[in-house]
């Protein structure tokens, strides 16, 4: 009986333990400061690399327009080899007049050429003297277009830094919430366990003593609510940054400190 009594603790001692394990590989704690989230931001944002992609686009089509107007070369070639070719051309060696020489006379000499390979190439080349301008008013154009999308891309950069920073302090906000009910959570057991020393003394009624146990229940939800906020917000932190949706951030109070300003009024003035 001491047997089944102990395997059955062990077999729950261990399955506490692999629960606890698994609980902590899959929820993970960073500490991130405000300029660590502002460059993961810029790092992995998609807005940001669909910027990039745009000015890579535009620059090319600045680099093509410039290109039309250097001249245009082409040049094709050929090259033909015949194995064994079997090509019987007549060629005259001689002159049929002399009929007076040799035995063969009023017969032409042959003489038979071979042939085994051909070659050719072609070399093309033009310069475009006069478009009506078409070329230099597509490179003002391209030029115009690949500022446009630099320029795009830093009003993105800022409104990326922006939302970093909104989505930073929100998540501290809702991480010190949660503190803070935790704290009041712990005076209101703290005022139940009064009030039940005084209630079983007869010193206040079981009213009074209800009445702490339901602000004590008030508070509990109250911390559902804020630690449900603060695990969403960390959520869509998470996703912001790149960082796996497990990830808990733990935000750093330092980063809305400002440090003290020691320029006087002439350092104002060159600036």
């Amino acid at each position: 009986m001491k047997h089944n009594i102990y395997s059955k603790t062990g077999v729950i001692a261990v399955g506490l333990f692999l629960a606890a394990n698994l609980q902590a590989s899959a929820q993970e704690t960073k500490n991130l400061t405000l300029d660590e989230a502002i460059q993961l931001s810029l790092q992995n944002s998609k807005q940001l690399k669909l910027s990039r992609a745009k000015i890579d686009d535009a620059t090319a089509s600045l680099r093509e327009a410039r290109e039309n107007r250097l001249p245009d070369l082409k040049a094709s070639g050929s090259y033909l080899r015949i194995n064994n070719p079997n090509v019987d051309l007549k060629v005259k060696l001689g002159s049929s007049s002399n009929s007076g020489s040799g035995s063969g006379s009023g017969s032409e000499s042959q003489s038979t050429v071979k042939v085994d390979q051909a070659a050719y190439a072609i070399v093309n080349a033009s310069l475009p003297l006069f478009s009506g301008l078409r070329i230099h008013y597509g490179i003002e154009s391209a030029k115009y277009l690949s500022e446009a999308a630099r320029l795009d891309a830093d009003a993105d950069r800022e409104a990326v830094i922006q939302n970093t920073i909104a989505a930073y302090s929100n998540i501290y906000k809702a991480k010190k919430q949660v503190d803070l009910v935790n704290e009041n959570l712990n005076q209101a057991k703290q005022r139940v366990t009064d009030f039940s020393n005084l209630e079983k003394n007869g010193i206040i009624a079981r009213n009074d003593l209800l009445k702490t146990q339901l602000q004590q229940s008030n508070v509990e939800l109250t911390l559902l609510d804020a630690e449900n906020d603060y695990k969403m917000a960390s959520i869509n932190m998470d996703l912001m940054l790149g960082l796996p949706e497990n990830t808990e951030i733990v935000p750093d109070s330092n980063s809305f400190q400002q440090s003290a300003d020691t320029r006087n009024v002439a350092d104002w003035e060159q600036a």
